[in-house]
């Protein structure tokens, strides 16, 4: 083999080692803990990113804010010795959605939560939101997961409970329980402001944290039918609000506002 030969075989083994790094580090999990044995992993999605802005108000932009909140979650459920988790993205790059989902899965996550800002064409419409992918059954696990995140937040924040909705999203391309939620409107001056504010964005993460919590613990109890005795099979009725009717009436239509952002 020529000189020439020998140098467009080292070019190709360092554009390889260059893939697998920065692919690596989009999937790295977070957290200092290098030992995962008896760990629960959390996928967290900080929704849109690089060329992709998500919602806009001005120069405000939803995937910043998405971002920051989910830098916050995971330090709350970094102190947790039961808990790690994996983000779909560490850095504002774009990240496919199929990429997300693969992220997630090849991990081996429990639950994915993606964190979102909403948007609106009204400027009054404000409030808290979670949504489930419509093709999910009533006896799926992620009912159960959304009912939990909503009510948390909704605490956590006191804003507006504006229930859990259901929309056809990518999220039916996973095998695990997973959410969308919606922190707040950034078409709302006064709700946009507490969302681009770092207090007001350290009680939306420490809702979430505490959903997720609520949702592992009774998942604990109520194991997939799969793995389950029979005596432990869970239903939708064993865990609190996970029915769309005990949510307010507006959550319990099938599609969103027609000039609402559409979910992904």
């Amino acid at each position: 083999m020529n000189k020439r030969g020998y140098i467009a075989i080292a070019v190709i083994v360092l554009l390889a080692a260059a893939a697998v790094a920065y692919f690596g580090f989009l999937r790295q999990p977070a957290g200092p803990s290098t030992s995962t044995q008896g760990k629960i992993l959390v996928a967290l999605d900080a929704g849109h990113g690089g060329k992709d802005p998500g919602a806009t108000s001005g120069d405000y932009t939803e995937k910043a804010i998405n971002f920051a909140i989910v830098k916050r979650v995971q330090a709350l459920l970094a102190a947790d010795p039961q808990i790690r988790t994996i983000t779909t993205r560490s850095v504002d790059v774009f990240v496919p959605l199929e990429e997300r989902i693969r992220i997630a899965q090849d991990g081996g996550a429990s639950i994915y939560v993606s964190v979102h800002v909403n948007s609106f064409t009204q400027s009054d419409v404000s409030g808290v939101e979670t949504w489930v992918d419509t093709t999910r059954k009533d006896s799926d696990a992620s009912w159960t997961l959304a009912a939990m995140l909503q009510d948390a937040l909704s605490l956590s924040t006191g804003a507006r409970n504006r229930g859990i909705r259901t929309q056809e999203s990518y999220l039916q391309r996973t095998s695990m329980p997973a959410v969308t939620v919606e922190v707040g409107y950034i078409t709302n001056p006064a709700e946009r402001t507490q969302l681009l504010d770092g207090l007001y964005q350290d009680k939306i993460a420490a809702g979430v944290v505490t959903g997720i919590r609520q949702f592992l613990a009774w998942r604990v109890a109520n194991p997939p039918a799969s793995t389950a005795t029979p005596a432990a099979t869970p239903t939708k009725a064993t865990a609190p609000s996970t029915t769309k009717t005990t949510t307010p009436a507006t959550s319990t239509t099938k599609t969103t506002p027609t000039s609402a952002k559409p979910k992904p």
